[in-house]
């Protein structure tokens, strides 16, 4: 019972003590409490009940249990605004959005459509290629060049993949690219042409003459009752005709008289020439002597300058003696058969 009366003063002076705050005179009128001012003096009623409380307890000797004891009481109070929250600025939008550009791996790249070669320089002048890249390869373009060198377009390029920078040709034909290869800029340098390298030629065989044998010349032209003739072998020259008629024209006479021409055939090489100097000789030349048989520039022997080599092996020379016209006496034909054996 001692108890509830303690219990009774404490909670007197607590709504005295509120009663006070919230004023109990009629003077002048105050402006009202302010939520914080409440909340204070609510707390402080609080505080005061949990102060008595103990000394209740302790004063009674006796425990208290949760029982007797008020729910402790925690005043809620709503936050009130004191001002008005800030107004959010717009944010201004640029009349000019600026868009994202794609990269320019993806941007700018060249395909190759078919295989083509990677050379050092601008041009199939730059000889032998570096390297060479199969169809679908990409590449990026990093410079470009109208006129090669000796002519088209091109382009220096690096290879996806391996890095390595080269210059393709820019036709159409070859590559596709994702921007207009004109629109490339020049290359900083371009590079020397590389001299042409100088064919190592074999030195000269010794100019020594070839071995004739095994010759014959059958009867032929020899037996020919209007035609003089013989023919000559040497390793110099190889064959030399002599030919005139027995009774030719008037004011002739000598090696040739009445003679056109002799013709000269080579069976196994295709070889063929027509002579109209007497002293008549297979490589041309004549009186006083015939024309050395021709070489290259290793000193082979050749079929006339430029020719075939002459090789080793039995050879047939057809030959043609033809009288001039007005003679009205029909050419005569024979075969010299030989074997020649080069140095």
């Amino acid at each position: 019972m001692r108890l509830k009366q303690w219990l009774a003063l404490i909670v007197s002076l607590a709504l005295c003590v509120v009663a006070a705050a919230c004023g109990g005179r009629k003077e002048t009128p105050a402006s009202p409490p302010t939520v914080d001012a409440v909340a204070v003096s609510v707390r402080q009623t609080v505080e005061a009940i949990a102060v008595a409380q103990t000394v209740v307890a302790l004063t009674a000797g006796t425990s208290t249990s949760e029982s007797d004891l008020p729910p402790s009481l925690t005043p809620e109070v709503a936050s009130v605004a004191t001002s008005a929250p800030p107004t959010a600025e717009p944010t201004a939008v640029s009349a000019n959005p600026t868009v994202a550009q794609p990269t320019s791996e993806t941007a700018v790249s060249c395909t190759a459509l078919i295989g083509v070669n990677l050379r050092s320089g601008p041009g199939l002048a730059y000889d032998p290629p570096v390297g060479s890249i199969g169809p679908n390869t990409v590449a990026r373009p990093l410079a470009y060049v109208p006129v090669g060198r000796p002519q088209g377009a091109w382009l220096q390029v690096e290879v996806e993949g391996t890095g390595q920078v080269a210059w393709v040709s820019a036709g159409s034909q070859f590559v596709s690219c994702t921007v207009d290869p004109a629109s490339l800029p020049p290359p900083s340098t371009i590079p020397p042409v590389p001299p042409t390298a100088t064919p190592t030629l074999a030195p000269p065989v010794a100019a020594l003459p070839p071995d004739l044998r095994n010759i014959s010349g059958g009867a032929g032209c020899l037996d020919d009752p209007d035609i003089d003739s013989d023919f000559q072998t040497d390793s110099r020259f190889l064959l030399r005709i002599f030919a005139q008629l027995f009774n030719p024209p008037p004011g002739e006479s000598g090696d040739g008289a009445g003679i056109d021409r002799v013709e000269f055939f080579v069976r196994e090489s295709g070889y063929s020439h027509t002579e109209r100097t007497a002293g008549y000789c297979i490589f041309q030349g004549g009186e006083p002597s015939c024309r050395d048989w021709p070489r290259n520039a290793l000193g082979q022997l050749t079929w006339g300058n430029g020719g075939a080599v002459v090789v080793n092996g039995d050879y047939n020379i057809d030959v043609s003696v033809f009288p001039k016209e007005e003679t009205f006496i029909s050419q005569c034909n024979w075969t010299i058969s030989l074997t020649i054996d080069v140095p």
